[in-house]
């Protein structure tokens, strides 16, 4: 995944976007000032696609974004599904489920300065709405990049051809054919209706396994003809992990900026 094109990071800018606007629905008074302080004014999802954005220039960040578990095995395994750290003297390895606690714990230190803490809460936010598309928690076949297939009968998804990475990424999204706003309600409402507030909480290594089992179960062949049944039965995931990655999202900022921060 590390050699990715754009349209594997996950998810889609628009799926991050999403992501950041459930969140921003379930935060605290204090944890919204002390973002707006933070930010300078910008919301989290003006800021939800940073970290790819980022990467570009940064390439020793893009192990950050995901999680190698084999289709195989059943649960993450941290000594084999992330590797240790170019930098020996850090004890944080280099794999999605590290890297948002190495900068949850980045964002409540108050000894850092505000841009430091600023850019910890841009990789928070990036990398929990990760780990919540689960073809960013399945080694095979790169995530899915190396899996070509068509999407209700074309193989062209944009100006690219069809993988099954980047359908998570976009495709299901936009086959919504909703507004941001429409999406955002559509969410918002799924939580209610499926009482969803109490699977709001968790830690990386539990987000990691269950989106893992999700993979697993929507891996397709190579060359697969993903139709109205796949379509319709999977997008009932995307819809439910954007939306719980949002709940978790709050949650975590909730915490953060309601304790004293050390």
């Amino acid at each position: 995944m590390l050699l990715a094109t754009p349209a594997g990071w996950a998810w889609g800018r628009e799926g991050h976007r999403l992501t950041a606007l459930v969140a921003e629905q379930y935060l605290t008074h204090e944890a919204k000032s002390q973002i707006a302080e933070l930010l300078h004014g910008e919301t989290l999802a003006d800021i939800a696609s940073w970290a790819d954005e980022y990467r570009t220039d940064h390439p020793e960040t893009a192990k950050w974004h995901f999680v190698d578990i084999p289709g195989t095995a059943a649960t993450f395994d941290r000594d084999r599904d992330c590797p240790v750290s170019s930098d020996k003297t850090s004890v944080w390895r280099d794999c999605v489920t590290d890297r948002i606690l190495y900068f949850e714990g980045r964002l409540g230190d108050s000894s850092l300065s505000p841009k430091e803490r600023a850019i910890a809460l841009k990789f928070v936010v990036h990398f929990i709405g990760d780990i919540h598309q689960p073809f960013h928690a399945i080694g095979d076949a790169r995530g899915g990049n190396d899996i070509p297939v068509r999407f209700l009968g074309s193989q062209q998804c944009g100006t690219r051809l069809c993988n099954l990475h980047g359908v998570w990424d976009d495709s299901f999204i936009e086959e919504h054919g909703l507004s941001e706003k429409k999406y955002t309600a559509l969410l918002l409402q799924q939580i209610k209706d499926n009482h969803w507030e109490r699977l709001s909480g968790g830690d990386p290594v539990a987000w990691a396994n269950v989106s893992h089992h999700y993979a697993v179960l929507a891996e397709a062949p190579s060359g697969a003809m993903l139709m109205h049944d796949y379509v319709d039965e999977e997008s009932k995931v995307v819809d439910s992990q954007l939306a719980l990655g949002g709940l978790r999202l709050a949650t975590v900022l909730n915490r953060i900026f309601a304790a004293p921060t050390r």
